[in-house]
């Protein structure tokens, strides 16, 4: 029974009753959920996400037919599953020309990536194969702009066999340069910024660990340009001093100060008054 009274005494000491605890928690979890998702940035609405949800939709295979060299290519080609994949790459490449054509060499890389995962799914030992029907269709896509520069070039997106980190890596830096001057905006942007680039700095921190176990792993391996390198963690993953940035300074208003009278006003004063009541004086016997 003594048990039980502590136990009690205990919770009612803690909270006044049961609901308002679990109202307290509740306010607790909701309090530590919040934060992340006010500060830090949406990555499904940046760039990178955008182009890749567009990668897999479905795209009808009369468009293979609007290439020069589909007849060649699909000569001796009856797999309907590579079709479907050359069809929506020839779609994909279009779309870096019409809808995303402010980082083409990032934008290609996208696609790259796609499509080898694509074709690595549907038959590994035919890759090559894949990947030169591609090359030949891929090469007859131009710019808009009259130029005869084909948009992009099959091949592998990244050096480093760990594609997947590569990949991200890539996508975050682009984040990252896209959003670097909502810095300037407000205080709270700016705490959004610094907010993914900390949780990105932790999770390729700890996605590296476990490949670069071996003797042979470099992080020097994990690089797309020079300021986009696991080599080099405080240039890719940069922190603003918010604070600072958004420091406010206070602006006292000045006190108001008497000014004294030196001695000489101050004998002057008396001098000027004295003559002032003796003329008065002098005006009164007058009029009397």
């Amino acid at each position: 029974m003594n048990i039980v009274n502590n136990e009690f005494k205990y919770n009612v000491k803690t909270v006044t009753s049961i609901n308002s605890y679990f109202s307290m928690n509740e306010v607790f979890m909701t309090y530590s959920k919040t934060p992340k998702k006010l500060l830090s940035i949406n990555e499904d609405e940046q760039i990178p996400n955008k182009f890749n949800s567009r990668l897999d939709e479905s795209q009808n295979e009369s468009i293979l037919k609007s290439i020069a060299t589909y007849n060649s290519v699909f000569m001796f080609e009856d797999n309907n599953e590579i079709k479907d994949i050359l069809a929506k790459l020839i779609r994909n490449v279009r779309l870096i020309t019409s809808e995303y054509s402010g980082n083409p060499k990032k934008r290609c890389r996208d696609v790259n990536y796609w499509f080898n995962k694509k074709i690595k799914e549907v038959n590994p030992d035919k890759i090559n194969s894949y990947s030169n029907d591609a090359i030949t269709l891929v090469n007859e896509v131009k710019w808009n702009t009259g130029k005869k520069n084909q948009v992009c070039k099959i091949e592998a997106p990244y050096k480093n066999e760990i594609v997947e980190i590569m990949k991200k890596l890539d996508d975050y830096c682009e984040i990252r340069d896209n959003n670097g001057c909502s810095v300037l905006k407000n205080k709270n942007e700016c705490l959004k910024y610094n907010e993914y680039i900390k949780e990105r700095k932790e999770y390729f921190s700890s996605s590296i660990k476990v490949p670069c176990n071996g003797s042979d792993c470099k992080k020097n391996d994990y690089t797309i340009d020079a300021s986009c390198t696991l080599n080099d963690m405080d240039l890719t993953f940069p922190e603003i001093n918010c604070d600072t940035l958004y420091k406010k300074t206070e602006i006292k208003e000045p006190v108001p100060t008497i000014k004294e009278r030196s001695p000489l006003e101050i004998g002057f004063f008396i001098i000027v008054s004295f003559i002032l009541f003796y003329l008065f004086i002098l005006f009164l016997d007058k009029v009397k």
